[in-house]
C-alpha cells in the first residue's frame, strides 16, 4: 500500500494542502509525509481566493481551534477544485463536513476506505 502511496506522489498523482500537512499527528504519518513534503501544496493566491469563497457559503467548515479540531478542509477543497483533484476522506457525512462541502460544490471526493480497495486489488 505505501509503494503505491509513494508511486502516486512521485507521478504527481497524489496531492494534498500544505494545511493538512501541519494537521498531521501520527508520528509514522508525520515522518513518511515529511519525505514527500513536496507532495503538500503551499496556500498560493489563487488556493487562498478559492478557500474564502468556500468559507462565505459555508463558514461552519471551521471551528474554533480545539486539541484536535482541524480547519484545513476548505483549504483542501480549494486546492482539490484548482487542481482538478479528487479528496480522499475518512469523514463521516456530518453536516458542513468535507463531504457535505464537496457535494454541494460538485467536487469528486472518495472514502479512503474505498481508496485502499482499489490500490490494493
Amino acid at each position: 500500500m505505501w509503494q503505491a502511496f509513494n508511486e502516486f506522489i512521485e507521478n504527481g498523482q497524489l496531492i494534498s494542502s500544505s494545511e493538512i500537512f501541519e494537521e498531521l499527528k501520527d508520528d509514522d504519518i508525520v515522518k513518511w509525509a515529511k519525505e514527500y513534503k513536496d507532495a503538500f501544496l503551499p496556500l498560493s493566491k489563487e488556493v487562498q481566493l478559492k478557500t474564502t469563497e468556500i468559507l462565505q457559503q459555508f463558514p461552519q467548515i471551521i471551528k474554533i481551534q480545539t486539541k484536535g479540531s482541524s480547519n484545513g478542509d476548505p483549504f483542501l477543497i480549494a486546492t482539490a477544485i484548482l487542481e482538478d483533484g479528487v479528496i480522499v476522506t475518512d469523514e463521516g457525512n456530518k453536516n458542513n463536513g468535507i463531504s457535505m462541502v464537496c457535494e454541494s460544490l460538485g467536487v469528486e471526493y472518495m472514502k479512503l476506505n474505498d481508496m485502499l480497495d482499489e490500490v490494493l486489488e
